[in-house]
């Protein structure tokens, strides 16, 4: 069943400046860290298609931090990157087949080796990314959770973009989800972010 959400153009843009502004501060980040500040804005829910933006934000922020490049050549990249993860629906894990976070990491590679429909070998490194942690993500099995799809999306991403393009984007080797509380549908002991209070 289709169902429209709400998607607040302020929130890409105070998501947008939060990464800008992280680039030119030049902070030491490692990806899940990055992808918690800015799920922990106010205005992003626990589930919402915002997700399919921050994962590439995220990841767009942490390269060009390392590449050095520019904070304006940061922000043209994310304005693309909002266009395009604004075309991935919410609830297309379900509906689709395709979670917005799995299809986030693909928007980063595309956005990053400047891939089009008529690239070679990055054409490849884009689909493959995605459909990683597509796989990654089903192993896990529903209900839907975009802070689990991100931290699955995170762990097949960073090893893989490092490789390709010789970058060393951090991620701790051990995620845990601080935002289970918030979530009546936490699959709990069977997700591996999952760590009981006390």
């Amino acid at each position: 069943m289709a169902h429209t959400v709400n998607l607040d153009p302020a929130v890409y843009e105070k998501l947008r400046n939060y990464c800008v502004e992280t680039r030119k501060a030049g902070r030491s980040l490692t990806a899940d860290e990055m992808v918690n500040e800015l799920m922990d804005f106010e205005e992003v829910p626990m589930h919402h298609p915002y997700h399919h933006f921050i994962m590439p934000a995220a990841l767009l922020t942490l390269a060009s931090m390392e590449e050095d490049a520019s904070p304006e050549a940061l922000n043209d990249m994310l304005i693309i990157a909002g266009e395009r993860a604004k075309q991935v629906p919410g609830g297309s894990c379900g509906n689709c087949g395709s979670c917005g976070n799995g299809v986030g990491a693909g928007i980063f590679l595309s956005i990053y080796t400047d891939t089009s429909p008529m690239s070679g070998e990055s054409w490849q490194w884009v689909n493959e990314l995605t459909g990683r942690c597509l796989v990654a993500i089903s192993k896990v099995g529903g209900p839907r959770c975009c802070k689990r799809t991100a931290y699955l999306s995170l762990q097949e991403s960073v090893p893989y973009i490092n490789e390709k393009l010789g970058l060393h984007i951090a991620l701790n080797d051990e995620i845990r989800c601080r935002y289970h509380s918030r979530n009546k549908d936490c699959k709990k002991e069977a997700c591996p972010f999952y760590r009981a209070e006390g």
